[in-house]
C-alpha cells in the first residue's frame, strides 16, 4: 500500500508524508460542530466515507468536556444497552447498576423506569456520549428513548449520534422545538478549492480541467479523493473507474503483499477485533507484525487504544467482503468456523452460535447452546433459534439431547405450544435411542423431560403434579433448567387465578396446591415457594372470610421472602391490599404499594413491576381512579408488558374494570368475547367471572336490561358454587340492582344476600377512600409565567426554544422551571407534561 497517510480532522484533513504533518484547516466544518454544546442532541448524518468519525474524534482532543463513546457493530439491541450502561458507569456507577438491571426499555414502562434513572444522574461538569455508526441498530424502541432522554435536558450532558442515515422519525420535530442540531452531508463535502488545496498538500498541482474532473467525479466525497489521490500518485493521472471497488482495488489492494490479502481476508468478516482475535484467525506466526504495518501504511485501518481493538474503514470492508464471498465455499465455511471458536472460548455464546451457523457447524452450534444453557437466549432470539432447530440434522440432535431440552424450555416461554409439544416428543426418541451404557444420563434427561411435559397440564394441579412425581423419580437432585428466579406466575398476581378451572371444586383445588407443591419444590429449589398458602389466602378473601385469608396471606409472604420469591411475595401484597380496602384502610394500601415498588427497584426486580402495576391498576379501578390506573394497562397495550400469555386473562380483569368505570361501557362490550376467549383457553374461571360481571354492567348501563340479566346469570353460575361473592361485591355499585333482580327471581337467592351484606360495608369504604383521594388530589396553583412555562413544556418545546418564543433568556426559563417543580413536588417534565395533560394546574 502507499506511504501515504490522509484521514479527516477537526475541520480539516491531516496529511502525513514521511516525518511531516500538515493540517488543512476547514472553518466552516469547525463552526457546525461547535454547536454541538449549545443543543441536547446533535445529529451527524452523511454516507460512508464522509469522515463523521475521525472529523468528531479529532474535534473532541480540544475540548475539555468529559467523551464517552459507544461504537455501535450490529443490530444488537441487548449489546447496545449493555455499552450505554457501561458509558453511564463513568459517569453514575449507580445509576447504570440501575440501567443494566432494568434491560433494554421495550415497553412504555420500562421506557418510564430508565428516564427516572436517567433523571436521578447528576452531572457536576459536562459530559458528551457518542454514539458511532447508530445507523446499524435500527431500532425503534432505542429511538424512542434517545428522543425522550433529549427532551429531558438533563443539565450538562448532550448526546451525539453519528449515522449512515437520518436519525428515527422524528427529528424534524426535535429541530423545530429546539432540541437538536443536525449536520448533514453536505457540510463534509469538499468544494472545488477544498480539493485543490487539498491535493497541493500530497504535493499534486491540478490545472482547471483536472479540478473539474475529480468534484464531478467524487461530488466532494473525501474517500473518493483519497483513493484517486493514491491512484494519481502510482499512475500520474486521473482516471475514471467504474465502481468505488475498483478504484480501491487498483489504489489500495492490488499494491497489497500477499500475506496482507489473506489476512485481511480472515478478518474483514469482524467489524471489530483484538490482536488476540487476529491471532486466532491468522493461525499463523507473525499476525502481529503484519496488522502493525497495516496499520502503519494505510489510512483505512484504526486502533483504538481505549477498547483495545482495531476496525477498518467500512468502504474497505464492504469490499473486502465482497472479496471474501467470491471465495470457496469450504474457505468460508472455515473462517466462520474458526470465528465461531474463538467466541466460544471467551464465552460469548451467541455470536458463537450465529459464526457456526454461517459455518453450517450445527454440531459446534449446539455445543454452545448447552455451554450457554439457555441463559443468553430470550424474546429477541426466537426466530433465530426456531431457524438453528429446523435446519439442523436430525442425528446432530440427537447427538445433543441437553441442547433440545433448553430449546424445548424456551419454546415454552415463546408461546409456541404446538413446536413445544413437538419437541418433547422428539426428545423422547432421542431418549429411547440412548445405549444401556449411557442409563445413568437416560433417567436424569428422561426426568428433566417429565418436568417439561409437565406443562402440556398446566392448570392442572393434579396434572402437573404426576409429571412432577415421575420426574421426582428419575432425577437424583434438582432440575438443571428450570430457573427458580423467574416469575412462577407468569406475571400475574394471583395464584387462584392462574389454577381456578372448575366451578365448584375449588376447595378440593386448594387442597391439589398443598399436596402438589412440596413435590415441586424438591424439583426446583423451592421455586414459587408459598404459592399454596396464597391460594388459601385468596379463596378465604373470595368467601368473606377476611380473617383466615389475612392468616394464610401472612404463611405465604414469609415462605415467599424466605425462598427469594418476589411473585409469591407480590400475590400475598395483593391480597393484603385488598383486605386493607375492605378495612377502608387508605394509608396502608398507598405505603403497601410505595414500599413495594422501592423494594423493586431497589433490589432490580424489573420484570416485577408489571406485576406490581396490575396490583396498583386492580385497586385503583376499583376506588374509582381511573388517572392512577397505569397507561399501558388503561390503553390495553398488552405488549407494553413484560407478562406472558398465561397472565393475559387477568391483564383483562384489570383493563375490562378500567374500561367500566371510565364509561366505555360500547367498547367493553365489544372486548367481552376476547375476554372470555382468552379466560376459556386453560380455563381461567375468575377471568371469566369478571368478564360476564362487567359485560352485565355494561349493558345494564346501556338499558339493555334483560341482556345483562341473561349474562349476569352466568357469572353466578360460576361463581356461586364454590361461594364467591367478592368479585360481586366489589363491583356493587354498577350491579347491585341487577342482583337484586336475579335475588327476587329466587336464583341464588342467599348468595345474593351475603354479597349485598358485603357490598353495602365495602361501599361506604369505597366512598370514604375515594373522599380523601380526591381532595389529596387537589389542583395546584402557578403563576400566570409559570402556567404559560408549563404548557409550553408539555408542548415539547426545549428550554432555548421556550426563551426564545417568551423573549427571555433560557438561563430564567430554567430558573421558573425550578421554582414549577418545587411547588408541585415534582422532578421532571415528564410528570409536569402528564399535570398538564391531565389539567390538575391553574
Amino acid at each position: 500500500m502507499s506511504e501515504w497517510l490522509s484521514v479527516l480532522t477537526l475541520g480539516g484533513i491531516w496529511v502525513s508524508n514521511c516525518n511531516t504533518v500538515t493540517t488543512y484547516k476547514r472553518r466552516s466544518l469547525t463552526k457546525h460542530l461547535s454547536k454541538i454544546f449549545e443543543y441536547p442532541l446533535t445529529v451527524v448524518e452523511a454516507p460512508m466515507g464522509y469522515g463523521k468519525t475521525t472529523a468528531m474524534k479529532e474535534f473532541f482532543k480540544d475540548v475539555k468536556e468529559k467523551i464517552l463513546w459507544q461504537t455501535i457493530a450490529d443490530d444488537s439491541v441487548i449489546v447496545f444497552w449493555n455499552g450505554f450502561c457501561r458509558l453511564i458507569r463513568k459517569i453514575d456507577p449507580a445509576g447504570a447498576d440501575r440501567l443494566a438491571g432494568l434491560g433494554v426499555p421495550s415497553n412504555s414502562v420500562f421506557m418510564e423506569e430508565a428516564l427516572n434513572i436517567v433523571e436521578d444522574i447528576e452531572l457536576s461538569e459536562k459530559a458528551v456520549i457518542v454514539f458511532d455508526d447508530y445507523h446499524l441498530l435500527g431500532s425503534k424502541e432505542i429511538d424512542r428513548f434517545l428522543e425522550l432522554m433529549v427532551k429531558l435536558e438533563l443539565p450538562n450532558l448532550h448526546i451525539v449520534i453519528l449515522s449512515r442515515s437520518a436519525f428515527g422519525e422524528n427529528t424534524a420535530e426535535l429541530v423545530l422545538k429546539g432540541f437538536c442540531w443536525v449536520i448533514g452531508k453536505n457540510c463534509f463535502e469538499l468544494s472545488r478549492e477544498e480539493i485543490r488545496e487539498y491535493c497541493e498538500l500530497f504535493g499534486i498541482t491540478l490545472n482547471t480541467e483536472e479540478t473539474t474532473f475529480l468534484l464531478s467525479y467524487t461530488e466532494g466525497w473525501i474517500s473518493a479523493v483519497y483513493l484517486c489521490i493514491l491512484g494519481y500518485l502510482q499512475d500520474g493521472h486521473m482516471e475514471r473507474q467504474s465502481s468505488l471497488h475498483e478504484l480501491i482495488d487498483k489504489a489500495v489492494y492490488r499494491n497489497s503483499s500477499a500475506e496482507s490479502k489473506e489476512f485481511l481476508l480472515n478478518v474483514c468478516i469482524f467489524d471489530y477485533f483484538s490482536l488476540k482475535q487476529a491471532q486466532h484467525m491468522w493461525r499463523k506466526n507473525g499476525a502481529g507484525m503484519v496488522l502493525e504495518q497495516l496499520v502503519r501504511n494505510n489510512a483505512f485501518i484504526k486502533y483504538d487504544q481505549g477498547s483495545e481493538k482495531y476496525s477498518m474503514h467500512n468502504i474497505i470492508t464492504s469490499y473486502l467482503r465482497s472479496k471474501f464471498k467470491q471465495l470457496g465455499e469450504n474457505q468460508q465455511k472455515e473462517t466462520y468456523k474458526t470465528a465461531g471458536k474463538w467466541y466460544a472460548n471467551n464465552r460469548d455464546y451467541l455470536n458463537a452460535m450465529d459464526y457456526f451457523y454461517q459455518a453450517a457447524d450445527f454440531d459446534s452450534l449446539f455445543s454452545a447452546i448447552e455451554a450457554d444453557k439457555g441463559n443468553g437466549i430470550d424474546n429477541a432470539h426466537k426466530e433465530r433459534l426456531i431457524r438453528y432447530f429446523t435446519e439442523c440434522p436430525r442425528q446432530i440432535k440427537r447427538e445433543h439431547p441437553w441442547a433440545c431440552l433448553i430449546y424445548a424450555i424456551n419454546l415454552f416461554s415463546f408461546n409456541e405450544i404446538g413446536l413445544f409439544a413437538e419437541q418433547c416428543a422428539e426428545i423422547a426418541e432421542y431418549i429411547d435411542q440412548l445405549s444401556e451404557k449411557e442409563e445413568p444420563m437416560k433417567e436424569q434427561l428422561a426426568g428433566e423431560l417429565e418436568l417439561l411435559r409437565s406443562f402440556s397440564q398446566y392448570n392442572h394441579i393434579q396434572g402437573m403434579s404426576e409429571y412432577h412425581q415421575k420426574a421426582a423419580s428419575l432425577l437424583k437432585g434438582s432440575s438443571q433448567f428450570m430457573d427458580r428466579n423467574s416469575s412462577w406466575t407468569f406475571g400475574a398476581p394471583s395464584v387462584l387465578y392462574m389454577f381456578y378451572r372448575k366451578s365448584g371444586e375449588l376447595e378440593q383445588e386448594v387442597k391439589d396446591m398443598f399436596k402438589a407443591m412440596p413435590h415441586y419444590y424438591r424439583l426446583t429449589d423451592g421455586h414459587g415457594s408459598g404459592a399454596e398458602n396464597v391460594m388459601q389466602a385468596e379463596r378465604y378473601y373470595h368467601i368473606g372470610d377476611f380473617e383466615n385469608a389475612e392468616i394464610a396471606a401472612h404463611k405465604a409472604t414469609y415462605a415467599g421472602r424466605s425462598q427469594g420469591q418476589m411473585s409469591i411475595v407480590l400475590c400475598a401484597l395483593f391480597v393484603e391490599l385488598r383486605l386493607e380496602a375492605m378495612k377502608g384502610n387508605l394509608e396502608a394500601i398507598v405505603d403497601g404499594l410505595l414500599n413495594m415498588r422501592e423494594v423493586i427497584k431497589q433490589r432490580k426486580l424489573y420484570s416485577d413491576i408489571h406485576t406490581l402495576d396490575l396490583c396498583e391498576g386492580f385497586i385503583y379501578a376499583f376506588l374509582n381512579q381511573e388517572k392512577k390506573i397505569p397507561a399501558w394497562i388503561a390503553q390495553g397495550n398488552l405488549q407494553d408488558s413484560s407478562i406472558h400469555f398465561p397472565s393475559y386473562a387477568f391483564f383483562n380483569i384489570v383493563w375490562g374494570k378500567s374500561l367500566l368505570i371510565s364509561g366505555q361501557y360500547l367498547k367493553l362490550i365489544g372486548l367481552s368475547n376476547e375476554f372470555i376467549g382468552t379466560a376459556s383457553v386453560f380455563p381461567n374461571l375468575l377471568g371469566q367471572v369478571y368478564a360476564y360481571i362487567y359485560e352485565a354492567a355494561a349493558k345494564y348501563k346501556l338499558g339493555y336490561h334483560n341482556d345483562a340479566q341473561v349474562i349476569m346469570q352466568q357469572a353466578l353460575d360460576i361463581a356461586a358454587p364454590d361461594g364467591l361473592l367478592m368479585p360481586f361485591a366489589e363491583n356493587g355499585e354498577y350491579i347491585i340492582d341487577l342482583l337484586m333482580s336475579s335475588e327476587k327471581n329466587g336464583t341464588y337467592s342467599e348468595f345474593i344476600r351475603r354479597i349485598r351484606d358485603v357490598s353495602s360495608v365495602l361501599m361506604r369504604r369505597q366512598e370514604t377512600m375515594r373522599a380523601k383521594l380526591d381532595s389529596d388530589d387537589k389542583k395546584f396553583k402557578l403563576t400566570e409565567r409559570e402556567r404559560e412555562i408549563a404548557e409550553l413544556v408539555a408542548n415539547g418545546m426545549a428550554n432555548n426554544a421556550i426563551g426564545k418564543t417568551l423573549h427571555i433568556a433560557e438561563v430564567t426559563v430554567k430558573k421558573i422551571l425550578q421554582n414549577i417543580y418545587t411547588k408541585l413536588n415534582i422532578r421532571s417534565r415528564t410528570v409536569l407534561t402528564r399535570i398538564v395533560v391531565e389539567q390538575k394546574i391553574e
